[in-house]
C-alpha cells in the first residue's frame, strides 16, 4: 500500500511510498484516529523517504494536506515530525511544515528518523530504521 500508518508504543508513524493522492494521505490519517489500538498519547511522524509522487504534487496539494493535519494537531501533541531524504522532499516538506505552522501546528522536517522520533517525544523502544 503506497500510504499506510503503524503505531509503536506511542508513535503515530505514517508511511508514503510510491504513488498516491493527498486523499489517501489523509484517510489514513482518518483510519488511523478511528483504530482502536491509536495510542493515547500518539506522537505524529510522517515518512517520505520511500515517495516517488511528492516531488510531483502542487502547491495546493501541499498546502492542503498541510492545513489538513494542522485541523487535527490536538490528536497528536501538536507536533509533526517529518523525515525526508531527498533535496525536494525536505524543501517541500519544509513549505508544507509552513502552510501547518500558521494554523498552528508545530511541524519540524529531519533528515535522520531517530533524531524526528526524539524531538516529538516518541517512545518506540529500539532504534527505528
Amino acid at each position: 500500500m503506497p500510504v499506510q500508518y503503524t503505531f509503536s508504543g506511542n508513535l503515530f508513524r505514517v508511511n508514503l511510498e510510491g504513488s498516491y493522492t493527498p486523499d489517501e494521505i489523509m484517510k489514513a490519517f482518518m483510519d488511523a484516529l478511528d483504530d482502536p489500538l491509536f495510542p493515547e498519547d500518539a506522537r505524529f511522524l510522517l515518512d517520505v523517504r520511500k515517495s516517488s509522487e511528492l516531488s510531483e504534487r502542487s502547491y495546493n496539494d501541499i498546502k492542503t494536506v498541510a492545513q489538513f493535519f494542522a485541523a487535527h494537531a490536538d490528536r497528536v501533541s501538536g507536533r509533526c515530525a517529518i523525515v525526508a531524504d531527498k533535496e525536494v522532499h525536505y524543501g517541500l516538506s519544509r513549505m508544507g511544515a509552513t502552510f501547518a505552522e500558521i494554523k498552528g501546528a508545530r511541524i519540524e522536517v529531519f533528515r535522520d528518523i531517530n533524531e524526528a522520533i526524539l524531538w516529538i517525544g516518541g517512545d518506540t523502544g529500539p532504534t527505528v530504521k
